[in-house]
């Protein structure tokens, strides 16, 4: 075809579009149609913002509620007003005798049919435009739904309407009569609907798996939380080539086997490259702190996950009374985009309600109880035989449930989904046979690991390394070789002095190749000007790391504690990947020694974590001894200062943090004080043990909306939604009728 053609072609297809969409935009029964869908859509909203009040409703995303959340609200209207705006698309020509005399004008059946889907699918759109004032009123009212999910709402919205006019043009082909095309569509369109409901119920095959491709009631599901996967948009234009293609060979007046046969390679070519397109799509995250989406940190450690790893879940698909689990939809989601990046990674989905027996023998073989069994639980598990290894992951492993009365009303809310670390650290876990033991250093004033007490232990420290799987022991530095077996010593806090032998065994150690993870603060020495040593500060200048005789202070005080010696700090992370995954977070340090970094012998030390111009080191320890304010001057050193920081030498590496009381028991706590000093320390284990997982990756929060509003504020809500978008709709349509009347 020549591009003069092309251009002709294409014209007259749109000019037949034109005039089917201004025919419905001028007849009343267009704007009768318009106004009742919107006083539906109205009062749907209406209900929601009555519910989102309620003092004992759960908080949740918005638009999950309003796209998909129920077949009332919002399929119901979908399907009978794209069966209403296509039952007279080519019935009412057919019946009115008019068809034929399309076709004696040079007017291709293909022109005629896309020409009457464009204009319906075009009346389609109109339709929503006006209840984007709903998404008005809610900011409005003091709420700010994230844009993504709303617009990824609406984008499924309009495939689904797509493909729903698509079905439709296809019956109104077929029949004489506008009342059989309607049934045939509302029929037709609710079956394929309802088919999503099936795709749970059969076991693991082709049919399932193209029945939960192309589950209507998952994806928008899916789109209502911002999750926009590609292979749908492959799905709905087959669908709509095929249906548009079939109704044109429909009104075909020289209808013959050719054409037929036409229609089926079309159809089955279509089919075809929607497969394709399934099988390379993406699955984009729209929401604005991507919650969903993978980070960088993630994909980097599971692209290097070479060792095969067999993940079955085990969760119960309702919690009771039909409430469904969230932490089902969250664990699905993530392990999806996992292996997607991960070939290596195996999912396979046990429903412990209907495979029993099997989940029985599962957690029998992973020395489980029933009671989890009942909750959920992810089983975890790589290598065979004598060199297989296990892990496995609880519901309080993987997510944050909202707590509250609300709760008992509503059912179970995830909060927060920490499901992504705690995935790639069981992952490498049992990938990695290595055992990392963690050595303390003990007698000379640092904490004990087995303290509870809130300012003097390192309990909640050991224990944190723990729960990284990692072995926690004492370092042996009386005994020749006796740090031998340890991958990483702990010194943390020593308020005295190291014995001779003692530096001389770490420093041994060190040149070795072992690894040295320092937590050393300023330890003021009562009625002395100078600070406590312990003895270790030649070898830390070997690495270019110096430790000074001054205290440093800034100004942005962590809550609750003194002022200046204790501080939180948002800005300031540097360029190493023990810290990148922590750049704009906040953490907090407490009594922080004077850390200068010089580098010498082709020695180059990193900062971690500096402190701004606006801080300084205090030489005034006297002053600092007494609670004077201190106040910068002459023989103070002025920031930016160096508080955390990293180096290597001859194979070995070591991490200074210039602080140890940040590590006590009242600072390591999550239920209590909670920043990134916890992720800073298992960071900076995850960097000296070459152990990327540990590298800390964020809980991701999840859009919770909830009202507050007066009675008054709620009505006046209720009625601009039942008279707003309806109103204009009905005020348009008397104006038109007015201006055709004159």
């Amino acid at each position: 075809m020549r591009p003069a053609d092309a251009v002709t072609w294409l014209r007259t297809t749109l000019a037949i579009a034109a005039r089917e969409l201004v025919s419905l935009g001028v007849t009343p029964l267009g704007y009768v149609v318009a106004t009742l869908f919107l006083v539906q859509q109205g009062y749907d909203f209406a209900l929601l913002l009555r519910v989102l009040n309620d003092p004992l409703a759960a908080p949740g995303p918005v638009m999950q509620y309003y796209f998909g959340g129920s077949f009332f609200i919002f399929w119901l209207p979908v399907v009978a007003i794209c069966a209403a705006i296509s039952m007279r698309l080519v019935a009412e020509e057919r019946r009115s005798g008019t068809l034929e005399a399309v076709f004696t004008a040079p007017v291709l059946p293909a022109q005629f049919v896309i020409g009457k889907y464009l204009a319906a699918l075009g009346f389609y759109v109109l339709l929503w435009l006006p209840t984007g004032a709903f998404y008005l009123l809610l900011r409005g009212a003091g709420v700010h739904p994230d844009p993504g999910p709303v617009a990824a709402g609406y984008v499924g919205t309009a495939l689904c309407g797509a493909s729903f006019l698509a079905i439709g043009l296809v019956a109104s082909a077929a029949t004489r009569s506008q009342l059989t095309a309607a049934i045939a569509t509302f029929v037709t369109t609710t079956l394929l609907l309802l088919l999503g409901l099936l795709a749970p119920e059969l076991d693991a095959g082709t049919l399932g798996t193209v029945l939960e491709t192309t589950s209507l009631l998952a994806m928008m599901q899916d789109l209502a939380q911002g999750i926009v996967d590609g292979r749908w948009w492959w799905c709905h234009g087959a669908l709509v080539v095929t249906a548009v293609w079939l109704a044109a060979v429909l009104v075909d007046p020289r209808r013959d086997r050719q054409r037929v046969l036409q229609w089926i390679f079309v159809a089955v070519a279509a089919v075809h490259v929607a497969w394709w397109g399934t099988r390379h799509a993406d699955r984009a995250d729209w929401t604005a702190g991507r919650v969903y989406a993978l980070s960088d940190r993630a994909r980097e450690v599971l692209a290097t996950l070479e060792t095969p790893v067999e993940v079955r879940v085990m969760i119960p698909a309702s919690l009771g009374a039909g409430r469904p689990n969230p932490l089902l939809a969250e664990v699905r989601e993530v392990l999806r985009r996992m292996t997607e990046v991960a070939p290596s990674v195996r999912v396979v989905e046990i429903d412990p309600d209907r495979d029993r027996q099997q989940a029985e023998q599962l957690v029998a073989q992973f020395h489980l109880a029933g009671r989890d069994l009942a909750d959920g639980v992810v089983l975890i598990q790589a290598g065979a035989g004598t060199a297989e290894r296990r892990a496995h992951l609880l519901p309080e492993d993987l997510v944050v449930y909202a707590t509250g009365p609300e709760v008992q009303a509503t059912g179970p809310r995830v909060k927060e989904f920490r499901g992504e670390e705690a995935l790639l650290s069981a992952f490498v876990r049992v990938a990695d046979p290595r055992v990392l033991r963690m050595c303390m250093t003990v007698g000379h004033g640092e904490p004990a690991i087995d303290d509870l007490e809130p300012y003097a232990g390192y309990a909640h420290f050991a224990d944190l390394l723990r729960a990284h799987d990692l072995e926690v022991g004492v370092a042996d530095l009386d005994a020749a070789g006796g740090l031998d077996g340890c991958d990483v010593v702990i010194v943390g806090g020593p308020s005295g002095a190291l014995p001779p032998e003692h530096v001389g065994a770490i420093e041994r150690y060190a040149d070795g190749g072992g690894e040295l993870l320092v937590l050393s603060g300023a330890v003021l020495l009562p009625g002395r000007d100078r600070l406590a040593e312990h003895g270790l500060e030649p070898l830390l200048a070997r690495y270019g790391l110096g430790l000074r005789g001054r205290v440093v202070v800034d100004p942005h005080e962590m809550p609750g504690a003194a002022p200046w010696l204790a501080f939180t700090l948002v800005e300031g992370w540097g360029d190493h990947p023990a810290v990148r995954s922590l750049v704009g977070r906040a953490a907090s340090l407490v009594l922080v020694r004077e850390l200068e970094l010089v580098a010498t012998d082709g020695i180059e030390p990193t900062p971690l974590l500096s402190i701004g111009a606006d801080g300084w080191a205090e030489s005034d320890l006297e002053g600092l001894g007494r609670g004077l304010v201190p106040a910068q001057g002459d023989g103070d050193q002025a920031g930016p200062i160096p508080v955390a920081a990293a180096s290597s030498r001859g194979g070995s590496r070591v991490v200074v943090i210039a602080s140890d009381q940040f590590a006590l028991n009242a600072f390591f706590r999550d239920d209590v004080v909670y920043d990134h000093g916890r992720d800073l320390v298992i960071n900076a284990i995850g960097w000296l043990t070459d152990r990327r997982a540990l590298l800390g990756i964020a809980a991701r929060p999840r859009e919770h909306v909830k009202l507050v509003l007066r009675p008054e504020q709620l009505e006046r809500m209720t009625w601009a939604c039942l008279v707003g978008p309806p109103g204009f709709a009905a005020l348009l349509g008397l104006w038109v009728l007015w201006r055709r009347r004159r």
